[in-house]
């Protein structure tokens, strides 16, 4: 359909008809339930003002899956519709659809934008072979708080990385550039706007309550960088900033989204936030909701219908708002004839059953997995020894086949590859025997072992949307579980599962390796078997701190400076009864290859405008394992006029390095990699001296000065 047909469908469009271009329902209404195939009504329905035409206006619908759901669907909708406009069908496929890949936390530990833009494109595969055509996905929220249980869904605590990262999986849904979307591609829809990750006490849904300078400058820089790849919706949050519900803010959605980022798509509510905005106390009725939602920029309206039911009320008293609503139904029509629905609303159910968990995608969860994998600790145990012959795997995740993950989609635990599965289909002369506890395994069994790995972890629904938790400490019983493994005097590893960093000091001294595997995917177990056994390694870095305990919480690496700075006095920044810093800090991942740094270069003791520091070095593997080393670059600004944090990541970079090889790494450094927002939101930089790090937080491996240059003034 041309640009100027779809003018002409505005035009023939009455204002009810645009309305339900606005609004989002779930399938039910149409085709009745399907088992396993939708999600149910949610919570802002009046199910008589669905009655009639009006279930025929609608714009999309959400949470239904499968090819054959979808067509149903769209045909019922459409044979009574009177001017046939397909429905957008949309989904939560934030780690894969069929195909699950690791979360999404464990996929910024790759720090691999490519590997992240492949998942996505991937996931958008099987997303358009299922007649899905929008995905809730990515999310970009900085998180600093384990507690808080999205943080399983996002890319941890560095802005920069957060961002790039979002990015890298727009351009992997919508298979394209310049925010277009390809044949096989699904819009892309960048949430949750903004600082939703930063309720106060890690609690979901709380508010969010900082300064703007905070918010320009960290929280809000993830969506700066990614909406750069133009993703064709925004999803705004459903926590409160600077006292006011950001579904129903105008400041965040059109003075920061749409005029500062300028992001000039569709804005999505997140599901049933614009009825919520009476919860908030800020409407005292659906009208007053719909109303402040409307005027605030809320294109569409998840999954409640006040917008319908108020709109002949609300448009009395603000007829300004049609121009608003026009522009966002064009929008819509602009989105469905890019993705082709009105030439072809259907998709070839057989042809979904050759997308879906095809080898290609299994094969590359296997590869995004290891990556993924991060080796906190060896104390030389890992990989197991070749002369391991007895394996013995205990823990509650020794034979579980639920490692996806929460928000799995339409991942099913039955396609899951378990950890003993994994052993066994990788080497078959290894015997190998799994229990969930010591008391169930056999004595015999127990003697006869000569290698065991503590299978360990946070069950997967104990993560994720609503799942905050105050405890992030592994049970009880599981610390047990290693303290009697450590008796029985064999070597032992520890392999854990979990959705968000845990608080393990009371038992880390009990543990001589520590792979840490967050949620893998649907290859779990084919992946940590091949990083167990060394038939690769480990190289995954951690985006996010471990706190030592739960109260330590939030604790992230770019803290700001201290007048008294941590240290064993009682009088500076520090807990009484806690060592300093984190557990595991951001940026930590060992690997099996004795990596060694060398030659480090900075080509110019001075930085001046315009200019380009470059920072040198080697990178030696020292192993017969071919792999990629995570090279980050961290910087200090000595002096500023405003507090700056203790250090900065500004550069990173995932360099591929051949077995007994050396490579040459360059990273440079501008200016604008230096400035800083002062109080008055300003970008700005003072003469000085910068301290350069390249992956060791501690030391420093050189330094340069910023100058301003001055021209001389001749006289006369």
């Amino acid at each position: 359909m041309n640009v100027e047909n779809i003018q002409t469908l505005l035009q023939e469009m009455s204002l009810k008809e645009k309305i339900g271009q606005l609004t989002q329902i779930t399938g039910e209404h149409y085709v009745g339930k399907i088992d396993g195939e939708m999600v149910e009504t949610g919570p802002g329905y009046w199910d008589q003002l669905l009655e009639g035409d009006t279930l025929y206006t609608i714009g999309s619908v959400i949470g239904v899956s499968s090819a054959k759901a979808t067509n149903m669907i769209q045909s019922a909708y459409l044979e009574k519709s009177r001017l046939k406009i397909p429905l957008l069908f949309m989904h939560d496929a934030i780690h894969g659809y069929k195909t699950i890949f690791p979360i999404p936390l464990a996929l910024s530990c790759t720090w691999d934008e490519g590997i992240l833009e492949k998942v996505a494109a991937h996931t958008a595969s099987e997303l358009r072979a299922a007649g899905i055509t929008v995905n809730f996905s990515p999310m970009v929220d900085l998180v600093r708080d384990a507690r808080w249980g999205r943080v399983m869904e996002s890319f941890g605590e560095d802005h920069l990385l957060s961002g790039n990262l979002g990015g890298a999986m727009i351009k992997g849904y919508q298979k394209d550039s310049d925010g277009k979307i390809s044949n096989e591609g699904v819009a892309a829809c960048l949430k949750h706007f903004a600082a939703y990750g930063a309720a106060i006490g890690g609690k979901d849904y709380n508010t969010v309550d900082m300064s703007m300078r905070e918010f320009f400058e960290y929280y809000g820089k993830p969506y700066e960088i990614a909406l750069k790849d133009k993703p064709k919706f925004v999803m705004s949050s459903f926590n409160t900033f600077n006292g006011i519900p950001v579904t129903a803010s105008e400041e965040m959605m059109k003075d920061i989204l749409r005029d500062r980022y300028q992001f000039e798509d569709i804005v999505i509510s997140d599901w049933g936030a614009v009825a919520e905005l009476q919860n908030h106390r800020v409407a005292a009725n659906g009208k007053e909701a719909a109303e402040l939602a409307l005027t605030a920029g809320i294109d569409i309206e998840m999954v409640s219908t006040l917008y319908l039911e108020n709109y002949q009320e609300i448009l009395t008293k603000h007829p300004n708002l049609l121009e608003d609503i026009d522009a966002a139904v064009l929008k819509i029509l602009h989105l469905k004839n890019e993705l082709g629905l009105f030439e072809n609303p259907y998709v070839d159910e057989e042809k979904e059953k050759q997308v879906i968990l095809n080898e290609e995608f299994l094969q590359f969860s296997k590869e995004a997995a290891k990556k993924s994998c991060v080796l906190l600790k060896n104390e030389d145990m890992l990989p197991i020894p070749k002369n391991v012959k007895n394996v013995l795997i205990v823990g509650p995740f020794a034979k579980t086949k639920e490692l996806l993950g929460n928000w799995p989609c339409k991942g099913s635990f039955d396609d899951v590859i378990s950890l003993p599965e994994g052993l066994q289909s990788l080497d078959g002369a290894l015997s190998v025997k799994s229990y969930e506890t010591l008391e169930e395994c056999p004595q015999n069994e127990r003697v006869q072992s000569d290698y065991i790995i503590a299978a360990v972890g946070e069950r997967w629904d104990l993560s994720g949307e609503g799942h905050s938790s105050v405890h992030i400490e592994l049970e009880d019983k599981q610390q047990e579980l290693i303290r009697e493994i450590k008796r029985l005097n064999k070597p032992y590893v520890c392999v854990c599962f979990s959705g968000r960093p845990l608080a393990l000091q009371n038992l880390i001294d009990d543990i001589p390796a520590l792979l840490w595997c967050w949620y893998p995917g649907t290859q779990a177990g084919a992946a940590i078997a091949e990083l167990l056994t060394g038939k690769d390694t480990p190289s995954g870095k951690l985006t996010m701190s471990f706190p030592r305990y739960s109260s330590q919480v939030p604790i992230y690496y770019n803290e700001y400076s201290s007048g008294r700075p941590a240290n064993d006095s009682s009088y500076s920044s520090r807990y009484q009864d806690c060592e300093v810093g984190p557990l595991f800090s951001f940026g930590d991942g060992l690997t099996y290859t004795n990596t060694k740094y060398s030659d480090i270069k900075i080509s110019n003791s001075v930085l001046k405008d315009g200019e380009e520091l470059t920072i040198s070095f080697q990178v030696e593997n020292q192993s017969s394992y071919e792999y990629s080393e995570i090279v980050i670059l961290y910087i200090e600004d000595l002096v500023s006029k405003v507090v700056r944090p203790t250090r900065e990541m500004k550069k990173y970079k995932v360099v591929h390095v051949p077995a007994h090889e050396t490579v040459s790494v360059e990273l440079t450094l501008k200016v604008e990699d230096l400035k800083y927002l002062n109080n008055s939101l300003q970008p700005s930089i003072e003469p000085g001296t910068f301290n350069i790090y390249i992956n060791d937080l501690k030391q420093p491996v050189g330094t340069f000065n910023y100058e301003v240059e001055t021209i001389g003034v001749r006289n006369s």
